[in-house]
């Protein structure tokens, strides 16, 4: 290999990176100059990340389009500085490099076709037409450098098939054999390489950096941890972009628009106006026009209010599922912007819906969301004989939680009992708060009302210090998801484990025998707090299987990619506008699949699809249960 580069191709090359280093530091200013100094990322992951795309590969054609693509890039490149150090292969293997080069070309060129061609058959509402130009470019740059190729060919060997180069000898049958027609491809070839690089951070091409940035500074911990607030310092959310943190603006720097979280998310999928395409857009464009200016050319008011440009039907309509965190290829969050919209609307502007006003007042005064108060907590459990945490059940392996739904709606206590009935069962030496439980905080926490969720939580946690409890049992994941990734936060450390992974555990000790069939044909809908926010997908399903006579059958959607109740993110207490209601579509799909019963593991997602599948007036409806229930049936 011998360097091709003259002076001033090494001058083109310096200004075009200097073009490109310039325009990422000016684009990443503003972020950058509020990044923590202790802020670390991560390198876990990254180089697979980088290399085999496997979240992109989600989505089979383009996520190959974009491999072809990405790999079409880098092994040239990786070819073209090593050709710099001047050193000479041997032909046999320089043949087969330049078979690999020219390989890679081709899908490279097929790559962006396919996208471009996708691209261009999108109206501007569904995709990033700005990314048109640049594979414009690209394609510039691939025919360029086939037609020098082909023109290199018929000049060396004119008549002759070159193996080692097959597509450059397609394109030679057509070229003259013209040393100035070669080096006049291979000089806009090379302007072309320039171009692009200096017009990186100006393009969508951005995302190249970007992205990688993003996925290394990743969160850490738990999955969908929101942002903290300090109240003591007046910080009540996201007013402007000015109130984002640098990692919110990081992911809106990396977002590339591609659709994927609209697509999977259910209140844009049920017509709602919600769109988290949109919502990491707008935080990026008021970022880049107010985020770095200077808040007195705004005059008193500062910089626009987000509200301006993403509005309260909007985020008020998110149901904080997770489902746009999971499926973002970028691990960019949509969702941590929109809690941050509605602690600013609740907190600073006190516009929190009618509907759900009701709720508020009653956890704040008698913490819980019925407002039955304590004295009724623990009349589910009436003479069942179920110990209550204190000096007369001071020695217990485990503390049953039991949340809201649990203690006061009539469905779900049947579900409190029936894990009763199970513990009982497994000899588990178990016990209750009773009357000192307090709502977790979950559902003022996902409204925006952080005051009021850590005034819960610190009343909850003053039990659990009292008491020395370690180890909870909860049966529901919202409790699961505020109890275990949520209060550490607030200095409480728990282990905290869902009622399915416990009573699985107590199957596999053989403390339990379930030996009552059902011959019915079940689908297992999968909770979002307790998937998509916890991982806990095989435990429900076990269940399902041990218990006899039981058919389990997958719906279209689930796991990863299911479909939410509706109920989360503090819908449950808000009207649904707009579109049709999430539960109802969620219930039409579970109907397609002909399934006798709904297992579900959560309280809300009982009531929400008891509630939707009723409305569809079957012949045949299908059973809504929770699989405890199935399983204390199971026990006789």
């Amino acid at each position: 290999m011998k360097s091709l580069l003259t002076a001033v191709d090494v001058l083109l090359v310096f200004l075009a990176l200097m073009v490109m280093s310039l325009g990422l530091a000016r684009e990443w200013s503003y972020w950058w100059s509020k990044k923590e100094s202790r802020s670390a990322g991560n390198w876990a992951g990254l180089p697979a990340y980088i290399l085999q795309q496997r979240e992109i590969l989600r989505k089979p054609a383009v996520g190959i389009a974009h491999l072809c693509v990405f790999w079409g890039v880098v092994l040239p490149m990786l070819v073209i500085i090593a050709a710099q150090f001047g050193f000479v292969l041997p032909v046999g293997p320089a043949h087969t490099l330049h078979l690999l080069q020219d390989i890679f070309g081709l899908f490279m060129l097929l790559g962006t076709l396919y996208l471009l061609r996708r691209r261009l058959g999108l109206s501007s509402g569904q995709g990033p037409q700005r990314t048109v130009l640049l594979m414009g470019i690209l394609l510039i740059i691939l025919i360029t450098g086939f037609l020098a190729e082909g023109a290199r060919l018929e000049i060396l060997y004119p008549g002759e098939f070159s193996w080692f180069s097959p597509v450059g000898w397609v394109f030679a049958q057509a070229l003259p054999a013209s040393p100035l027609f070669m080096q006049g491809m291979i000089r806009l070839h090379f302007l072309a390489v320039c171009v692009l690089i200096a017009i990186t951070p100006f393009s969508f091409l951005r995302h190249a950096v970007a992205a990688p940035l993003n996925v290394f500074f990743r969160k850490q911990g738990p999955r969908a941890a929101l942002r903290e607030l300090s109240l003591e310092t007046g910080d009540i959310g996201a007013k402007s972009v000015r109130n984002l943190s640098w990692k919110q603006l990081l992911d809106a720097e990396a977002c590339v628009a591609c659709g994927r979280c609209e697509e999977n998310c259910p209140a844009s999928i049920s017509g709602k106006l919600l769109s988290p395409r949109k919502v990491m857009q707008q935080i990026y464009s008021q970022a880049k026009t107010f985020g770095g200016a200077q808040t007195e050319s705004f005059g008193q008011s500062g910089p626009p209010l987000l509200a301006d440009a993403i509005s309260p039907e909007e985020f008020w309509a998110c149901t904080s599922c997770m489902a746009c965190v999971a499926q973002c290829p970028v691990c960019a969050e949509p969702l941590d912007k929109i809690i941050d919209l509605r602690r600013y609307q609740v907190m600073g502007e006190g516009q929190l819906p009618v509907e759900a006003r009701g709720m508020i007042r009653d956890l704040d005064i008698y913490g819980d969301v019925q407002g039955k108060g304590a004295a009724h907590r623990e009349d589910w459990a009436m003479h069942r004989a179920v110990p209550v945490l204190g000096p007369e059940a001071a020695e217990t392996d485990i503390l049953l939680w039991v949340g809201c739904a649990g203690s006061y709606h009539p469905r779900n206590q049947q579900t409190s009992r029936a894990m009763v009935k199970i513990l009982l069962t497994a000899g588990v030496r178990f016990a209750i708060l009773g009357k000192a439980e307090r709502c977790c905080g979950d559902p003022a926490r996902r409204l925006g009302d952080e005051a009021l969720f850590q005034r819960l939580a610190q009343q909850n946690i003053e039990q659990f210090n009292r008491y020395s409890a370690h180890t909870v049992v909860t049966l529901c994941p919202h409790c699961l998801n505020t109890l275990k990734n949520e209060y550490p936060a607030l200095g409480c450390q728990l282990t905290v484990v869902h009622a399915t992974e416990y009573v699985m555990g107590l199957l596999d000790a053989g403390r339990l025998q379930l030996k009552y069939p059902l011959a019915k044909k079940l689908a297992v809908h999968d909770a979002c707090y307790l998937g998509r926010y916890n991982g806990v997908y095989k435990a429900p399903r076990q269940l399902c299987q041990n218990v006899p006579g039981l058919m389990l059958s997958e719906l279209t959607r689930s796991r990863e990619s299911s479909f939410c109740c509706g109920g989360g993110g503090g819908r449950m207490w808000l009207h649904e506008h707009g579109g049709r209601n999430i539960n109802v579509v969620r219930a039409e799909e579970i109907a397609e699949n002909h399934v006798e019963i709904i297992g579900t593991s959560c309280p809300y997602c009982l009531v929400m699809l008891d509630d939707g599948v009723k409305s569809l007036e079957l012949e045949k409806t299908p059973v809504v249960s929770d699989i405890i229930d199935i399983v204390a049936d199971a026990l006789g």
